[in-house]
């Protein structure tokens, strides 16, 4: 414990000293651990369509600026003041998804009041460009605002890179660029579709276990801090949805032989 506690001890000096990207990285990846904490915390408390990984991605950004920002003088602990970061970054993201959400609301509404306006002056169903017209809006904006609104409600995060000097900057002309060290998103989308198929049909407590524990990584002992459970308690949960999730599968490849 106590050469751990060296060890990170000492990567803070480097960095602090460097600023390296490196060095941040390294980090971010031993702090990895509170984001997950939080991220359960707070999935317990929002509602169930606000999935556990959009928490994560959130709270990543949070603790990216608190690498940045924290500053050992101020005699605060890194993990105190990390926390209070990642939180706020979860907070903000939800405010700026509700706003969204009421954007596209609104635009929704107005947008089938012109049409309906167009559609009796003109004895004909208007164009796009002509609703775009009459709403006072320029059609790059309208189609935008289209696309959101068929998809139903999407989450933006800010297309934002961070250069070496750990400032940060807008992708130039809006291009992606793709990053060879980055994950395959489809390797996300395949696990969060796997997670959301073993895990139907467990109550959220339950779900949140199997997460923290085979996803995560998170100890029995940890996962009962998150959850605010004894130990014993999630190896209980845990030991009953295996046992659960064995019949299941069971009964599913059966029903699929016969």
């Amino acid at each position: 414990m106590k050469s751990a506690r060296r060890e990170i001890d000492a990567l803070w000096k480097k960095y602090l000293s460097s600023r390296a990207i490196k060095h941040r990285n390294l980090l971010i990846e031993h702090y990895r651990p509170l984001v997950h904490m939080q991220a359960a915390r707070l999935s317990q408390k929002l509602p169930a369509q606000i999935s556990y990984d959009e928490i994560c991605s959130a709270g990543y950004d949070g603790l990216l600026e608190a690498v940045q920002a924290y500053d050992p003088r101020h005699k605060a602990k890194f993990e105190t003041f990390c926390q209070q970061r990642i939180h706020g970054a979860v907070m903000d993201w939800l405010r700026a998804l509700d706003g969204q959400s009421r954007t596209v609301r609104s635009f929704e509404k107005l947008r089938m009041q012109s049409r309906d306006v167009l559609d009796a002056d003109l004895g004909r169903p208007p164009t796009d460009e002509e609703i775009a017209r009459k709403m006072d809006m320029s059609y790059d904006r309208y189609a935008e605002l289209s696309r959101l609104s068929r998809l139903g409600h999407e989450v933006h995060l800010s297309a934002v890179q961070n250069d070496d000097d750990g400032h940060h900057r807008g992708s130039p002309g809006g291009w992606d660029i793709r990053d060879i060290r980055a994950a395959d998103p489809a390797q996300k989308v395949s696990r969060q579709m796997i997670t959301d198929y073993i895990t139907r049909g467990l109550n959220r407590e339950e779900r949140l276990v199997l997460i923290l524990y085979y996803t995560e990584g998170l100890t029995m002992a940890e996962i009962g801090l998150v959850l605010d459970l004894s130990e014993s308690r999630v190896s209980q949960i845990h030991k009953d949805v295996i046992a659960r999730l064995r019949r299941r599968f069971k009964d599913e490849a059966m029903e699929m032989v016969a």
